[in-house]
């Protein structure tokens, strides 16, 4: 069984000890990317999801830096937030990317012809290309240190995909689970994200004051 395996399963079972009431409260041991997922909103999802992709960023970075690999999935130290907001991006752009394939007309069974298809083809086409350069764009100012920009477009790229999942309500059969889970998935990964940018802004030093 491999490492990364092992730490799922303490975070899965870790999970189970936490209570939600109790958000910052975990049990001795307990892996520090459930402590840290607890904090913000859908946290099995942060731990199943995000965990593993934090993990995996940090066997990579410690077969070359031992020390900066343990601070990026939090052992022994503590989770690097601005990489957990990172990985959320990411997988919101991987579920928006999905959605986006359909709103092209790439999916076999997307019948345009269909008026409910068409009325939601129609709708988020664009809405969805506009939500993805949104994220795109979040995701480069997070990388650049402009916190508040990349809360601002991560934000308004949510809401666009709120306006979509309004228009393809009408939707029926397997387009429409997989219409749902994808924008549903982007949409939890984008407020997964904007939660920890503002934990990273409440963490910030404080700025330095002119002495008279």
């Amino acid at each position: 069984m491999g490492t990364s395996l092992i730490v799922l399963l303490v975070c899965a079972t870790a999970l189970d000890a936490v209570p939600i009431a109790g958000a910052a409260r975990v049990s001795p041991g307990a892996s520090p990317i459930v402590a840290t997922c607890m904090t913000g909103p859908y946290p099995e999802l942060c731990v199943g999801e995000l965990g593993q992709r934090l993990l995996d960023i940090q066997t990579a970075i410690a077969s070359a830096d031992p020390n900066q690999g343990a601070t990026i999935a939090g052992a022994p130290g503590q989770v690097d937030v601005k990489a957990l907001v990172a990985v959320a991006l990411q997988a919101a752009s991987e579920a928006g990317a999905v959605a986006a394939s359909i709103f092209e007309g790439k999916l076999p069974g997307f019948n345009t012809g269909v008026p409910d298809f068409r009325k939601c083809l129609g709708n988020c086409s664009v809405t969805m290309g506009s939500a993805m350069q949104k994220l795109h764009g979040a995701s480069a100012a997070l990388r650049s240190g402009a916190t508040d920009v990349a809360k601002t477009l991560a934000s308004k790229s949510f809401t666009d995909v709120s306006s979509c999942t309004v228009s393809c309500k009408e939707l029926s059969g397997d387009v429409r689970l997989i219409v749902v889970q994808s924008l549903t998935e982007f949409q939890k990964m984008l407020q997964i994200a904007i939660s920890f940018i503002n934990k990273m802004k409440t963490q910030q030093p404080p700025p330095l004051k002119n002495m008279p």
